[in-house]
């Protein structure tokens, strides 16, 4: 960082004293929930169920949006559009799947303007991103469309005839033919290239997920992550405003000034780091540095007496940057594997991590065989790996993991914990605690992931860990319900996580 220990110590004290008020400034994860991009860490229409999303506008202005489905294997898109939020606009839509092996479709009842508009019946996810000409080696079936993430990202502000079409009258937007004749051949946005009557994001954005399996009355609600500071370019305001036919703007397009891209985070005991990224390279560093963590925390229920589950939601929101690519010298930092790699795993882009369970009573599962994953891999069996983009860990459910489908979720990607087999049967673990470290040191190689789960900012901020994000979400039946009444309950937590950076300014790292 070019600046001095006293700079640093300012900051942090205005920090501290502002609370996130400061960072408004540079790119950022708000705690407060509000911003320009939002991510929601997952989707899924398996096992019977669909889900709710949300996007909510704070602000009197008219906000141009891209909003983007990925699948959970390898982010590929299977849907993008633009979506126009009329001032203190909500919009609302549910994915659900018409049979148990037909794509994903995106359905909403909602008044707000979108480009192409909606039908009525819905628009189904679409596999053309991974199949043909852009196969993956990942699989080419509508299966992969069924469970994913979400991103949307605020492409600007929308004011003068554009806003009008958008903006609601008595519950309904004025004109959104208009915004959709303007991306249509000699429409005004084709002509500029989306850059008329159009100005910087402003954010104030925020976003929830909601997963709801109507046959067996449970409902998994989480908060979608809000970054701001994404996109202050002053020079071109109108740049992120995109066709909605195309793929940009995505995570990798943060900027300060089209050099940089600038983000801030808190270190160990609230210390504030402030780090530069290039923004012309193609990968969304900035973005990245924010969802960096060396180990990831939260709890697991699986009671046989509660008839309990657990399932943790484990997301990469940037890996497909680092890791779409067919050689693993072709990878980039933080991550390790090529997803597109013609040899075994193919289709797999398998990072090493090491698992710490604990019990209640705060005692670590000493008198265990090594926990592994099940099915372990036959060839590495000590080496815990996490192999996809937006993937579920389950705890005790070897026998539903291995038949294909997690208990709650369906998830086709889930690795499961075996905590309830101890030595020979005697000792089991239901109820816990669990640490997943991103830094683990593999047990049959040279490899330390110490090493190469980390980068490096511009200005020598070291980074250690993956970028991720998630929340573990717990299941519970009441066996002695009345007989006809439903006895599900159900709840989510968003992941606890530690970071390990150090400040260049701080540490000659």
């Amino acid at each position: 960082m070019k600046r001095n220990s006293l700079t640093t110590a300012l900051l942090a004290g205005l920090a501290g004293v502002a609370g996130l008020a400061s960072t408004a400034q540079a790119l950022n994860l708000n705690p407060d929930g509000l911003g320009s991009v939002l991510i929601y860490p997952y989707f899924t229409v398996n096992k019977s169920n669909q889900t709710l999303i949300s996007v909510v506008n704070t602000q009197n202005e008219v906000k141009a949006v891209k909003v983007r489905f990925l699948e959970g294997r390898n982010s590929r898109e299977v849907l993008d559009f633009n979506l126009y939020l009329s001032p203190y606009d909500v919009w609302v839509a549910a994915i659900f799947a018409p049979s148990a092996t037909s794509a994903a479709t995106l359905i909403t009842p909602d008044n707000s303007c979108t480009v192409p508009k909606i039908p009525t019946a819905g628009v189904a996810f679409k596999t053309a991103g991974f199949s043909g000409a852009f196969d993956d080696n990942g699989g080419t079936t509508v299966a992969r469309t069924r469970e994913g993430h979400i991103e949307m990202i605020e492409m600007g502000t929308v004011f003068g005839d554009y806003a009008d079409a958008a903006t609601h009258d008595d519950g309904v937007p004025d004109d959104c033919q208009f915004l959709v004749d303007s991306w249509s051949s000699g429409g005004g946005w084709t002509q500029t290239d989306g850059a008329d009557e159009v100005s910087l994001p402003t954010g104030g954005l925020y976003g929830a997920g909601t997963i709801v399996d109507v046959p067996n009355g449970t409902l998994h609600a989480y908060n979608a992550d809000a970054i701001e500071g994404f996109y202050r370019f002053e020079g071109d305001p109108a740049r992120l405003h995109s066709d909605p036919g195309s793929t940009f703007p995505s995570l990798a397009d943060a900027t300060d000034d089209d050099v940089y891209s600038t983000s801030y985070v808190f270190g160990t005991l609230g210390s504030l780091v402030v780090s530069r990224w290039d923004s012309t390279l193609a990968t969304p560093d900035s973005v990245s540095s924010v969802y960096m963590h060396d180990a990831i925390f939260n709890e697991f229920v699986t009671d046989p007496a509660l008839g309990a589950a657990s399932e943790w939601v484990v997301t990469f929101p940037t890996k497909r940057f680092y890791v779409d690519v067919t050689t693993d010298a072709a990878v980039a930092r933080p991550f390790t594997e090529a997803f597109r790699d013609d040899a075994a795993p193919a289709g797999k882009s398998c990072e090493l991590i090491a698992l710490t369970l604990w019990d209640r009573e705060e005692l670590t599962l000493s008198g265990f065989d090594e926990p592994i994953f099940s099915p372990p891999d036959p060839t590495n069996p000590n080496d815990l790996t996490l192999c996809y983009e937006a993937q579920v860990l389950t705890f005790n459910q070897e026998a539903a993991v291995t038949a294909g489908a997690s208990k709650i979720f369906g998830s086709t990607y889930a690795r499961n914990v075996n905590a309830a087999a101890g030595v020979n049967g005697t000792v089991n673990v239901a109820n816990g605690h669990a640490r997943v470290d991103f830094t683990a040191t593999s047990t049959t190689g040279s490899a330390n992931f110490r090493v190469a789960h980390r980068y490096t900012s511009d200005d020598g901020d070291v980074y250690q860990g993956l970028p991720v994000t998630g929340f573990w979400s717990a299941n519970y039946v009441n066996a002695n319900a009345a007989p006809g009444k439903l006895a599900n309950y159900s709840g989510s937590y968003r992941h606890r996580a530690s970071r390990d950076v150090a400040d260049n300014n701080l540490s000659a790292n």
